[in-house]
């Protein structure tokens, strides 16, 4: 089951629909105060975030280049951190916003955010140039790892766009959307955005199992 094609895309379809779920049984006010900031599902989060890390720092053979194990530990880090809204402790304004870049804020600070993402942004520069192709084509080829890459990647610019759908309609048309709509709304974000470490997890167990599998198949040929 862990080595089906689609386990991975499965698994994030799951964590929708216990979302959900969730919505569904959960008392609207209590399911918003589980989904806030510093609460039980972003705890979770950063304790997969970190597991996550930790298998990419320690394990010893991944399979992989030492720039794109590298380059990986950089991109969870900052998507950890981010998580933990470290990426707005510099003047407690989000750098990721382009308004931080475009604003009145003092050079010295823009050039402190700017070295400080820099490492971030060249690992995914790196990844995208190194393996995108590559992942793609296994993808097309249901290779477990690289669908599970895919879903991943994915994610992320829709749990961005979940965080980000009812704000924008607030401060542009000053529209209030109903608690079960934010319910609705933030449940599924913070649970997609749970499930982010747990793919990039579940890819590379997947990847070096692929890699395990190719080997024996190889050693009985030979």
């Amino acid at each position: 089951m862990f080595a089906h094609s689609y386990f991975g895309a499965g698994l994030a379809v799951f964590i929708s629909a216990f979302a959900l779920l969730l919505t569904c049984v959960v008392p609207v006010e209590s399911l918003i105060h589980l989904m806030e900031e510093g609460q039980l599902v972003e705890t979770l989060t950063l304790y997969a975030y970190a597991i996550a890390l930790l298998y990419f720092i320690l394990r010893p053979n991944l399979h992989i280049t030492f720039l794109t194990r590298i380059s990986i530990i950089l991109v969870l880090f900052g998507m950890m951190a981010r998580e933990a809204d470290l990426h707005k402790y510099i003047a407690h304004m989000s750098m990721l916003k382009l308004r931080f870049w475009t604003g009145n804020l003092p050079l010295y600070t823009k050039l402190e955010a700017f070295f400080i993402m820099l490492p971030v942004v060249a690992a995914c520069l790196y990844l995208v140039i190194k393996h995108a192709k590559n992942i793609w084509l296994q993808a097309r080829a249901h290779q477990a790892y690289a669908i599970t890459t895919v879903t991943l990647v994915v994610l992320i610019p829709l749990t961005n766009i979940a965080d980000r759908s009812l704000g924008l309609l607030k401060e542009t048309f000053s529209w209030y959307a109903p608690h079960w709509l934010i319910a609705l709304q933030t449940s599924q974000e913070e649970m997609l955005e749970m499930s982010l470490p747990l793919l990039a997890l579940v890819a590379a167990l997947q990847f070096r199992c692929s890699k395990k599998a190719k080997a024996i198949r190889q050693t009985y040929i030979g």
